[in-house]
């Protein structure tokens, strides 16, 4: 009897699976034996996602939704999302790394409006894809949800008020569901400088994104920007550990200690 293959068989919901941190976990969790429901904004981006997937895992059991995370209609997005894929196999695991741009700012720059558009993918999103995996996953510890926040939350950095605001407020919603859903498990994942394709879609050049990178490797223990396979681990274990939950597991490079 296998005692720490835990995810084979398992079926993984990973929303924001198509690219960057959501991808690896795509395939950290075939590689573990488990199904794999991926879902990201658009048709397009998910029917490329799957294929490249397939290509790299051709026995792998992967199949694709679509669901466009930001609309106001997006409880119902979810739990349509959720139903579809459980109509396959019941959910076991639920991974949230969906995320749009990071939008930084000056205090001075903050407006209402800016306020809300950060606030709809970092805490919105996150707090209805717990009231909408409490419908469709079982009751059990052998069950999670995994959200995702961000090394700002313990380390500060000028510009960046509103991303710190949500990341932190991300943390206390993870601890606070794991009590709502018990024994559901919900926990986080916490990390620090990744290389993903998040950082163009925020509007860094490939030179500017290479400057930062090369600055911050000379400063981290590790030596090295985190990969996207490295902080997938952290996704992996939160889904195998049944004793695990309400905490925030942080891959940071050792960045909190500098």
């Amino acid at each position: 009897m296998a005692k720490f293959n835990k995810l084979a068989g398992k079926h993984f919901l990973v929303i924001g699976g198509t690219k960057g941190i959501g991808r690896g976990v795509v395939a950290g969790a075939i590689e573990a034996g488990a199904r794999v429901t991926l879902s990201g904004s658009s048709p397009a981006s998910v029917a490329a996602a799957l294929a490249e997937v397939q290509a790299e895992y051709p026995s792998a059991r992967v199949s694709g939704l679509a669901c466009d995370l930001s609309k106001d209609t997006v409880e119902q997005d979810l739990d349509e999302l959720f139903a579809a894929a459980a109509a396959a196999q019941a959910i076991d695991h639920v991974v949230l790394t969906a995320a749009d741009p990071l939008l930084t700012m000056r205090v001075d720059e903050i407006t209402i409006d800016k306020v809300r558009r950060v606030a709809h993918m970092r805490l919105a999103v996150p707090a209805l894809v717990g009231k909408v995996a409490a419908r469709h996953l079982r009751v059990s510890c052998e069950c999670s949800l995994t959200l995702s926040t961000g090394g700002i939350a313990d380390h500060p950095s000028p510009g960046w008020s509103l991303i710190a605001f949500m990341c932190a407020g991300l943390t206390g919603l993870t601890r606070n569901l794991a009590l709502d859903l018990k024994p559901l498990r919900v926990n986080a994942v916490e990390p620090g400088f990744v290389d993903t394709p998040l950082w163009e879609s925020t509007g860094f050049t490939a030179e500017q994104k290479n400057a930062v990178f090369d600055e911050w490797s000379k400063k981290l223990p590790t030596g090295h920007i985190g990969t996207v396979e490295e902080v997938a681990e952290a996704y992996i274990y939160l889904a195998k550990d049944s004793n695990a939950t309400g905490e925030i597991v942080k891959t940071r490079g050792g960045h909190n200690l500098i």
